[in-house]
C-alpha cells in the first residue's frame, strides 16, 4: 500500500525530474530527424552546385572577372583559370586568360587591359552557385523525363565523378547533327533498315577502335546514307525560355562606343550627309524631308560567333545570320513607313510597318516595291505619333517573326506543304559545312541589318541587334588520332541516340568541351561494354535540372584588414540572382 508521503515523493519526482530527461532526449531526436530529413533533401529533391568554368557562359559563368568597359559603359564578364584542383567541371579548351589578359567587349569590340581580376593576383570572382532539382529524374514518367533545352547537371562519363553541367540538347532514339550553328534531329522511326544498320555498324567500330581492337581510322558514314538524311532531319527550334538565354548581344546603341574605331559598331548612313538620318545620339531620329526611302546600316563589327567570356582562343570564330533587331519606335506624323531587313545566306527578308497599321513580310533582293508579292501580311492597330510601340524582327531557326507591342503579329510557317514556308536546304548546307578534306569551309559572309524609312518622321530608342547562340560544327579533333570524324554530331557525322543517351552542349560553344568532344570513359563505364557510346550520356547519369542561380558573385568589402576577406564577396548580390533558362 503507498502511504500519502509515498505518492507526493513520487508525483514530486515525476514533475522534476522526467520531464527534463524526455525533452533532452526529444531535442536529440529533432536534431537527428532534421539531419536526416536534410541528408534527404539534398539527396533526392534539391542539391546545390558551384559553377567552376565559363564552358556555359554567358547563361552561367564560372570563375571569372568582371568589367566595365572603358569605351562604352558595358559591363560585362570574362573568364580566367580555375584557381583550385578539384572543381567540378571541365577547364576550357580555348579559354583562360594569358600572362597579359584583354577582355574585348561584346558590345563596342574595345580591348580593355586595365584588368581588377586576374591570374596572377588570383582574385577572380567565384562562379554561380545554383540549385538543381534532382528528384523529376529520380521518379521519371511523363512530364518529369528530361527535356530538350534544359540546363542539366550530370556526372563526367570519363570519370563518373565530376560534376558536369551543360544544355541537353539530344534525346533518345533520334539521329543529330549540327549543322552551320544549328541543331538538326530526326526519330529513329523515320530511318530505313540500311540508314539503321549503318549507324549500329559504325558505333560497333567506335567501340572497337577505342578499345584498340579494330586497325584503321573511324570513318565518318557513307555519302548515299548521309544524302538519305537530309529529307529526313528536321531543324530543332529552341524553347521562347531557353531562346532568352541564347541570345547575345551584337550592339546596344543605348551604349554606344566613343572612340568610334574602324571595327567598331555603328550605324551608318546609307545617303552620308544628305540623308535624313540622324545616329549621332542614343535616340535615333529620321525626317522625311521629301525624299525617297533612306537606310541606316550596323557597319564597323562582325557578326561571328564570338564569346566574350572567352579571353584566349585557337579557333576561328564563324558568321552567324540568325539575328533579332528591336527597338522602341515612336512616330512623329501620321504616315510614312519603317521597314527592316536581315540577310540570310544571300538572300534578304524585309519587315515593313506602314504608320497606318499595315504590317508584311517579304522576301527581295532589293528594297520592296508595290509590286513585291508579300509572304505574310496583317493589320494592326494605327500607330499614333508620339505614342512609343516596341518593335522585333527576327530570323531564328529558319523562322521570320514580326513583333509590335510584345505580340508577335506574323511568322512564317514551319510546315513545308505552306506556301509561307521558310526553311533549310539540307544537303546544300551540308556540303558548304563538310567541304572536301583540306579546304576551307564557305560561309556566307554576314549581311549587317538595315533599317528603311520614307514618307515620315519617327524616331527609333533602346536600338538592339542580337545573334543566336552558333553551336560549333567544324572542329579539330587532333587528340583524337584513332578517328577521321571530326566530332560527334557535328556537320556529317550524325549520330545515333539509343534508349537512354542524351547529348550535351555547352552554351559557350568555342570553350566546351561537351558532347561533340568527348574521346574516353571511365572505369564506371567500361563494364558496359558497347552499351555504352562515346559522345553521350547515359540516363543513370544524369543529376537533375539547374533551375535557379541562388548566390552569383557577391559584392567585397574593400576595406575589411585581412586579404583573404577582401577576396571574398560577403555581401550577395541580389540584383544577379536568377532563373536559369
Amino acid at each position: 500500500m503507498i502511504t500519502a508521503a509515498e505518492q507526493h515523493a513520487s508525483t514530486s519526482s515525476a514533475a522534476a525530474g522526467e520531464p527534463a530527461h524526455e525533452g533532452i532526449r526529444e531535442t536529440i531526436d529533432s536534431i537527428v530527424v532534421a539531419f536526416i530529413l536534410a541528408f534527404v533533401f539534398r539527396a533526392f529533391v534539391i542539391e546545390a552546385f558551384i559553377i567552376p568554368t565559363g564552358s556555359m557562359a554567358p547563361t552561367l559563368y564560372g570563375a571569372h572577372g568582371t568589367i566595365t568597359c572603358a569605351d562604352c559603359g558595358t559591363e560585362f564578364a570574362y573568364g580566367l583559370r580555375d584557381l583550385k584542383a578539384g572543381l567540378q567541371g571541365q577547364r576550357p579548351r580555348h579559354g583562360g586568360s594569358p600572362s597579359n589578359p584583354k577582355a574585348r567587349c561584346p558590345n563596342c569590340n574595345h580591348v580593355n587591359v586595365d584588368l581588377k581580376y586576374t591570374n596572377a593576383r588570383r582574385n577572380a570572382e567565384s562562379g554561380d552557385r545554383i540549385l538543381v532539382f534532382k528528384w523529376p529524374f529520380d521518379f521519371g514518367g511523363k512530364g518529369l523525363d528530361p527535356r530538350r533545352w534544359d540546363v542539366t547537371v550530370f556526372k563526367d562519363p570519363s570519370d563518373g565523378t565530376t560534376n558536369f553541367i551543360k544544355r541537353l540538347v539530344g534525346l533518345p532514339n533520334e539521329v543529330l547533327m549540327l549543322l552551320d550553328g544549328d541543331l538538326y534531329v530526326a526519330p529513329v522511326e523515320a530511318l530505313d533498315e540500311a540508314e539503321v544498320s549503318a549507324f549500329k555498324q559504325q558505333q560497333r567500330a567506335k567501340f572497337e577502335q577505342r578499345m584498340g581492337g579494330r586497325r584503321g581510322r573511324l570513318q565518318p558514314l557513307p555519302e548515299r546514307i548521309l544524302q538519305s538524311l537530309d529529307d529526313k532531319l528536321q531543324i530543332a527550334r529552341k524553347t521562347d525560355a531557353a531562346q532568352q538565354a541564347l541570345w547575345s548581344p551584337v550592339y546596344d546603341h543605348d551604349y554606344p562606343p566613343q572612340t568610334r574605331d574602324a571595327n567598331q559598331p555603328w550605324w551608318r548612313r546609307g545617303k552620308g550627309e544628305t540623308s535624313g538620318w540622324n545616329t549621332e545620339h542614343r535616340t535615333v531620329r529620321f525626317e522625311a524631308r521629301g525624299t525617297p526611302a533612306d537606310y541606316i546600316e550596323l557597319g564597323g563589327k562582325k557578326i561571328v560567333a564570338s564569346c566574350a567570356y572567352n579571353t584566349s582562343k585557337s579557333i576561328p570564330d564563324p558568321p552567324v545570320s540568325d539575328l533579332r533587331v528591336r527597338f522602341v519606335l515612336t512616330p512623329e506624323s501620321q504616315d510614312g513607313l519603317l521597314r527592316v531587313r536581315l540577310t540570310k545566306q544571300g538572300v534578304s527578308f524585309w519587315a515593313t510597318i506602314q504608320m497606318d497599321g499595315a504590317v508584311s513580310i517579304c522576301e527581295s533582293d532589293g528594297e520592296p516595291t508595290a509590286e513585291t508579292p508579300p509572304w505574310l501580311t496583317t493589320r494592326v492597330s494605327p500607330f499614333q505619333p508620339g505614342k512609343p510601340v516596341q518593335v522585333a524582327f527576327e530570323n531564328l531557326d529558319y523562322r521570320l517573326a514580326l513583333s509590335i507591342a510584345g505580340q508577335e503579329v506574323l511568322a512564317t510557317s514551319t510546315n513545308r506543304s505552306d506556301d509561307a514556308y521558310y526553311g533549310p536546304h539540307i544537303a546544300a548546307l551540308r556540303k558548304m559545312r563538310s567541304p572536301p578534306s583540306g579546304r576551307t569551309p564557305r560561309n556566307y559572309k554576314t549581311v549587317p541589318p538595315r533599317i528603311y524609312a520614307a514618307n515620315g518622321d519617327l524616331s527609333l530608342v533602346h536600338l538592339v541587334v542580337e545573334r543566336d547562340v552558333y553551336y560549333y560544327d567544324n572542329l579539330k579533333l587532333s587528340a583524337r588520332p584513332w578517328t577521321n570524324i571530326r566530332g560527334w554530331g557535328t556537320a556529317g557525322a550524325p549520330i545515333l541516340l539509343r534508349d537512354d543517351e542524351y547529348f550535351m552542349l555547352g552554351d559557350n560553344s568555342a570553350a566546351s568541351k561537351d558532347s561533340r568532344l568527348w574521346d574516353n570513359w571511365g572505369s564506371h563505364l567500361i563494364d558496359r561494354g558497347d552499351r555504352f557510346q562515346i559522345g553521350t550520356v547515359p540516363r543513370d547519369q544524369l543529376i537533375g535540372k539547374a533551375f535557379f542561380v541562388y548566390w552569383p558573385m557577391g559584392h567585397r568589402i574593400e576595406w575589411l584588414p585581412m586579404a583573404f576577406l577582401r577576396r571574398i564577396g560577403i555581401i550577395p548580390d541580389i540584383g544577379r540572382m536568377r532563373w536559369i533558362r
